[in-house]
């Protein structure tokens, strides 16, 4: 008997196994002479030879069919031997392939969240927080126990937050509730301080904006109740550190009212001939606003009424000084009116001469002497005297009298006042 792997002749008749191969050995094995060393090859091209030489030469059926049903027999051990090697070759293919297929399942999963995951990143830095949830609860639903899209999601949901505080600081500049604005700035920079990431980064910048909008806001709000040029040149000073959009603009606005309030200050002191402090309020104006044409203009206005205030204050002077000359020429020469002369001639030959006095003057005035001299009716001179005012004092525009006799005319006679004095008070 021969082994139908290798072609081992086996050792014993009935053996079960080869010797050489260990294979077992089919029941009904062909025995081969003994001087004889076959392979299974050979024995299978016998077989081929001998069935081919059956059916060429018609051999009974019989033989045919023993030959079959060796044949069959080596086919069937042959299978039963495969199989203990083929089943766990086709477990381990089936297997690997459920393990490959399952490993290319979950890598494309890994690859789809890696891919959502950064576009809600991408997205979040462009400032759409909401839009930024989308994908990355979608990637939440691929993958619920990743703990870093969680901290993702809540790292969106604080710049949602923070966004919706920026909204509400701008609401409070808005309604000019400064101090309520400036509160949310301290609390919003508390907030961000704890917070890090690109994600966070443009709040910084933010959030300075706002400050700067406030303080910009203060400094507009108080120049509305300043009026000197001193207090509005300290809010130019604390604009100069700022830096905003708005800084032109407020800075324009400041000037502005420097300008104003230069200009009306100088207009009444102006109104009050005040003329170098109208200058030197102007000359403030323009060391903030040099160029400014209301203020070159308001000073040459000023300059030009000082000269001709001037002017016309010489003027004044020179007529007055005149008309000073003239009253007092007058109060010298003509302060004193004589009115109402009478004069009688009485049973003793005497005159008594009578009359009043006014005084003309500018200028109250005292001990005025009336001298006088007499004449006859022909014109013929008699003689002089004089005579008192009473009262002593007159004022101006005051009337006061005399009342003289001369002695020892005889006659009827006439008085001629050649002669005032006074003195002025």
């Amino acid at each position: 008997m021969y082994c139908h792997k290798c072609g081992t002749k086996a050792a014993e008749a009935d053996a079960q196994f080869c010797a050489k191969c260990g294979t077992e050995l089919a029941v009904g094995q062909i025995a081969m002479p003994a001087n004889e060393d076959l392979t299974v090859d050979k024995i299978e091209h016998n077989d081929n030879e001998t069935i081919n030489d059956s059916i060429n030469h018609s051999i009974p059926s019989e033989t045919t069919t023993a030959q079959q049903h060796r044949a069959s027999k080596r086919i069937e051990g042959q299978s039963s031997l495969l199989w203990p090697i083929a089943i766990p070759i086709i477990s381990l293919i089936i297997a690997g392939g459920a393990s490959w297929g399952y490993y290319s399942h979950q890598k494309h999963i890994n690859q789809e969240v890696v891919g959502l995951k950064e576009k809600a990143e991408e997205v979040a830095l462009k400032g759409k927080y909401k839009e930024a949830l989308l994908p990355l609860k979608e990637a939440q639903n691929l993958r619920p126990d990743y703990e870093i899209l969680n901290e993702d999601k809540t790292r969106i949901e604080n710049a949602i937050k923070l966004n919706k505080s920026l909204d509400s600081i701008s609401d409070s500049l808005k309604t000019q509730q400064f101090d309520t604005a400036d509160k949310q700035i301290t609390s919003f920079k508390d907030s961000l301080k704890k917070l890090e990431g690109p994600l966070f980064t443009p709040f910084h910048k933010l959030i300075d904006e706002k400050s700067t909008t406030l303080a910009v806001a203060k400094i507009k709000m108080e120049i509305n109740d300043l009026s000197t040029v001193e207090k509005l040149a300290e809010k130019l000073t604390a604009l100069s550190s700022i830096q905003s959009a708005e800084k032109d603009e407020v800075q324009k606005l400041i000037l502005a009212k420097i300008v104003d309030v230069s200009t009306k200050g100088a207009e009444a002191q102006l109104t009050k001939k005040q003329f170098t402090d109208a200058i030197s309020t102007i000359d403030k104006g323009l060391e903030y606003s040099s160029k400014d044409t209301k203020l070159l203009s308001f000073k040459d206005r000023i300059q030009k009424e000082q000269t001709a205030f001037e002017k016309a204050e010489e003027q004044r002077l020179e007529q007055a000084m005149e008309v000073a000359a003239q009253e007092d020429l007058t109060n010298r020469t003509a302060a004193v009116n004589v009115e109402n002369i009478y004069t009688s001639l009485d049973e003793y030959g005497d005159i008594h001469v009578t009359g009043e006095v006014k005084n003309t003057a500018t200028k109250p005035i005292s001990a005025i002497t009336i001298y006088y001299d007499v004449y006859d009716l022909d014109g013929n001179f008699i003689g002089s005297d004089s005579t008192y005012v009473s009262p002593y004092y007159l004022e101006v525009g005051e009337t006061g009298s005399f009342d003289d006799t001369y002695y020892g005319v005889y006659k009827d006679a006439s008085v001629q006042v050649t002669q005032v004095t006074w003195q002025l008070n």
